[in-house]
């Protein structure tokens, strides 16, 4: 909680308060808070249509809450930053330790390989991997997940599965349009 004051308190200071009322000043220190509209307005006591209202029609207010809400996404950005690099200090914990049984090093792993990745979501390696040792390992982690994709299909698939249930081998598609599919062909 203190973060957030302190994120208040030095974003408050960026935004030209003198065109603005007490109330929208209120809504935008809100705002910078990482409030929603409607949050912002129940803390200002006003109807949240007023905040759309501002914004609509008073660009002082506008650029205030937009400059509000963009200084908040890169608090949470960088934010977001040190937790991913701590989780993947654990990660490599987990992986370098060989107290952990191997089921958790193999669950680590895929984690890491499995991360979202944009424009091309699915699993692939960040880098292409020189040494041939380090492909065998890579190509092991391949067979491994599909290995246990195909295992989950085929426990699912010991029950009948409802077509628009969620498909069992975990792609996050309806069963219908997943393998469904592959086994009708």
């Amino acid at each position: 909680m203190q973060t957030a004051v302190q994120l208040d308190s030095s974003l408050s200071s960026h935004f030209s308060n003198a065109n603005l009322s007490p109330v929208q000043a209120q809504v935008v220190a809100a705002l910078a808070a990482g409030a929603t509209v409607s949050s912002a307005a129940r803390q200002a006591d006003i109807h949240r249509t007023s905040i759309h209202h501002w914004i609509r029609n008073h660009p002082e207010f506008k650029a205030a809450a937009e400059q509000a809400q963009a200084e908040y996404t890169f608090a949470l950005r960088d934010e977001m930053r040190e937790l991913s690099a701590l989780a993947l200090k654990t990660l490599r914990d987990v992986l370098e330790r060989s107290d952990f049984s191997p089921a958790v090093r193999v669950k680590a792993a895929l984690a890491v390989l499995n991360r979202p990745h944009f424009p091309k979501p699915g699993w692939h390696l960040p880098e292409r991997i020189e040494s041939p040792g380090q492909q065998q390992f890579a190509g092991g982690l391949a067979e491994l997940k599909a290995d246990d994709d195909i295992v989950r299909t085929s426990e699912a698939l010991g029950t009948a599965v409802p077509r628009n249930s969620p498909c069992p081998c975990g792609s996050g598609q309806k069963y219908k349009r997943c393998c469904s599919r592959a086994l009708a062909a």
